[in-house]
């Protein structure tokens, strides 16, 4: 062993050196290792110190204080076409580099000494009082940057670059708009109600005469108002309510001319929001909350429709027809294969020499939550476009299951070895998509007759 280690070469010497005492600092045993280490003709290196860890970089607190009240107009979702009252979360980042970089650095700088100051006092009111006096001059500067861009082509480019996105300009529209004037327009639905379970006569009367004096002598803030109301509402899309009730008309062409046009985009924006996170939710394999947003989607467009005529070819027409052929089409991808996909699960396998596995849980659960989706497409498919291909798949797998069942029941009772934990595993399979298929209480007796037909197999043993 001496002369084996003393052969090492010194960097595989070193190396080892280093590791046993590395052992040894934390209080690891090493057995032999002062023969080994005599052996390499090397002392124990003294451990080294643990260097010490570097402070945690703090966030900047200033940005959370300025944009604090814009927190109920804020999404996480991109949308296809930009809605006032509606800002991208992720704009917020590039908003507030854009203020400390290129617009106001030294103002900037003070409030973000003025911020961490009250952040380390626990009192907010310097920090808030420093907002107030800095915001005027901050909002007409970057007013003037977006009024150059808007004249200059070059300009445009360049701020662009400066925010890093067009939605990112749009949104910072919205921005100046809200910090400006936050105190009337969270005063302005102050008094309704913070679950508001159906907006209908009085109370959207009421509604109405909140937002009356903005829509006359502020129409600007009024999208931030119907934001705000909209918050408050228990099925989001009645906010359209208020737009028909001053149009007196459930014409898009008059409720466009008005100012609460906005509130149908508004809902609008929710109804493809609810697309979005569909479409997230099923790449992330969450059906529960694909299935949410299946029902929100439709629940919406259906208040949208009886509200309001979307007959002929308007902006809102036209968007609200992408919306539904986009998740239709989507939809369609994750249901389509499934009868395919339930033969595949189901159907008898060639016999064979070798035991064969039974079916994984993680199969079986993937089949019944396609088969969930399928039933919710189903009885939302009116305002998804579904119709059709829904009743198709649902025929198809009513049809397979029931006598498949009742085949994989006649061949348990004969199944040799080699396939009898196989064919047990697509009886249960079976037996628990005929739940989702046929209902529970079918499932039920196919349950009783699946487990006399495999106690039969087994006692013929």
């Amino acid at each position: 062993m001496r002369d084996y280690l003393s052969a090492l070469p010194e960097a595989a010497k070193q190396l080892l050196s280093a590791e046993i005492a590395r052992a040894r600092a934390r209080g690891d045993d090493v057995p032999g290792g002062d023969l080994i280490l005599a052996a390499l003709g090397a002392a124990a290196p003294a451990a080294k110190p643990a260097a010490p860890a570097a402070p945690a970089e703090r966030p900047d607190a200033t940005p959370r204080f300025m944009f604090r009240p814009l927190e109920p107009f804020l999404i996480d979702e991109r949308l296809e076409t930009k809605c006032r009252g509606r800002i991208m979360r992720g704009s917020l980042p590039a908003i507030w580099t854009y203020f400390k970089r290129d617009l106001q650095p030294d103002a900037m700088a003070e409030l973000e000494r003025v911020a961490r100051a009250a952040e380390d006092g626990g009192d907010e009111a310097p920090v808030a009082s420093a907002i107030a006096q800095a915001l005027p001059t901050l909002a007409a500067a970057a007013k003037a940057a977006l009024d150059v861009a808007a004249g200059s082509e070059q300009e445009r480019k360049r701020l662009t670059v400066r925010l890093g996105d067009d939605r990112v300009k749009e949104d910072l529209v919205d921005i100046l708009a809200i910090l400006a004037e936050q105190q009337i327009i969270a005063g302005s639905v102050a008094k309704a109600p913070n679950g508001i379970k159906n907006l209908a006569d009085e109370g959207l009367a009421n509604a109405r005469a909140m937002l009356e004096p903005i829509a006359t002598h502020r129409p600007q803030a009024l999208p931030y108002c119907l934001a705000l109301l909209q918050n408050r509402l228990m099925q989001r899309a009645q906010l359209a309510r208020l737009a028909v009730l001053v149009a007196e008309s459930d014409d898009p062409v008059k409720i466009a001319a008005t100012p609460y046009k906005a509130a149908v985009d508004l809902v609008i924006a929710d109804i493809e929001r609810a697309t979005q996170r569909i479409s997230r939710a099923l790449k992330e394999g969450n059906g529960e909350r694909a299935q949410a947003g299946i029902k929100e989607f439709h629940d919406s467009i259906r208040s949208l429709r009886t509200d309001m005529s979307l007959v002929g070819d308007g902006v809102w027409q036209k968007r609200l027809g992408k919306l539904r052929a986009d998740l239709s089409g989507l939809l369609s991808a994750q249901i389509e294969n499934l009868p395919g996909e339930v033969r595949r699960v189901l159907r008898p396998r060639q016999k064979s020499d070798h035991a064969m596995a039974p079916l994984s849980e993680e199969t079986v659960q993937e089949i019944e939550a396609r088969l969930d989706l399928l039933i919710c497409c189903r009885n939302h498919a009116s305002e998804i476009a579904l119709n059709e291909i829904t009743s198709r798949v649902f025929s198809e797998i009513q049809g397979y299951l029931d006598p498949t069942l009742t085949q994989l029941m006649d061949s348990i009772r004969a199944a040799p070895d080699t396939d009898r934990e196989l064919k047990i595993s697509q009886i249960e399979a079976a037996v628990r998509f005929s739940a989702r298929i046929f209902g529970q209480s079918y499932a039920q007796l196919l349950q009783k007759a699946a487990d006399v037909a495999i106690a039969s197999g087994k006692a013929a043993r």
